[in-house]
């Protein structure tokens, strides 16, 4: 790749990369439609750029992480084993890296995988997407094995690390719903509500609880906001769910 072909590819990936924080920003706004635009823009650029020759790790590691998004989950595995072994990557690339990785395993089936390199990452340097992902992924192992005592244990870490993590409070919802204990379940979404108001998996679940007592006027209003929301391959539950649940609660 001659000197001229990498300028052309950097400046693709920079271009793919603005695209990408802009469409972010779109989407913490609420405004899905502008936001998932940017997104496609981003995706067709880092395409260009990939194919340019773009090996900077950092355009590498969004681009994957965007795939999962889009649910293109082989495709990312790719990307991010590029990453990997992309000249240049530093400590904390690295790190990221494993985060997104086990992310991607988990998406893929890999459950017991993902799990496995996210504790690798908490080992290395928690913070606050590994609460929230690893948290998750334990409860998905314990709703599989009936063993709730890990999750129990390290969700209650992650709300001891941060108390006003939407993701993290959604996740002891979804625990303590799946143990039964739904008073409190509802406790956890309502503070993870009050704090990201269109959290998607967050509406879903009171809109259960809400169908769940009763009120289907009030179940009908959290979806209908949740569908008016930002759905991606990385969330916990899907449109589907939600449209199900609309039409079952409106026949």
């Amino acid at each position: 790749m001659g000197l001229f072909d990498g300028f052309k590819a950097e400046a693709a990936g920079r271009r793919a990369y603005t695209n990408h924080v802009q469409g972010n920003r779109l989407y913490d706004a609420g405004k899905t439609e502008e936001a998932k635009a940017k997104h496609d823009q981003a995706v067709a650029l880092y395409e260009q750029a990939i194919k340019a020759g773009c090996n900077k790790p950092a355009y590498l590691m969004a681009y994957g992480v965007l795939l999962l998004r889009y649910g293109r989950f082989d495709e990312s595995k790719e990307l991010m084993l590029k990453a990997e072994h992309a000249p240049g990557i530093n400590k904390s690339e690295k790190h990221q890296l494993r985060i997104n990785f086990a992310i991607c395993q988990w998406k893929l089936g890999n459950l017991d995988s993902a799990i496995s390199q996210m504790k690798i990452a908490m080992n290395e340097a928690p913070n606050g997407v590994i609460y929230g992902s690893l948290g998750y992924m334990l409860i998905e192992k314990a709703r599989q094995t009936g063993d709730f005592t890990e999750a129990v244990e390290f969700n209650e870490k992650a709300l001891d690390y941060d108390d006003e993590d939407a993701v993290v409070l959604d996740n002891l919802g979804q625990l303590n719903l799946a143990m039964g204990q739904k008073d409190k379940a509802l406790e956890y979404f309502t503070k993870a509500h009050e704090l990201k108001p269109r959290q998607v998996d967050t509406l879903y679940y009171l809109a259960v609880l809400a169908a769940e007592k009763g009120d289907k006027k009030q179940a009908v209003s959290y979806l209908d906001e949740a569908l008016g929301g930002n759905y991606s391959a990385l969330c916990t539950t899907t449109r589907q769910q939600a449209l199900d649940l609309k039409a079952k609660l409106s026949a």
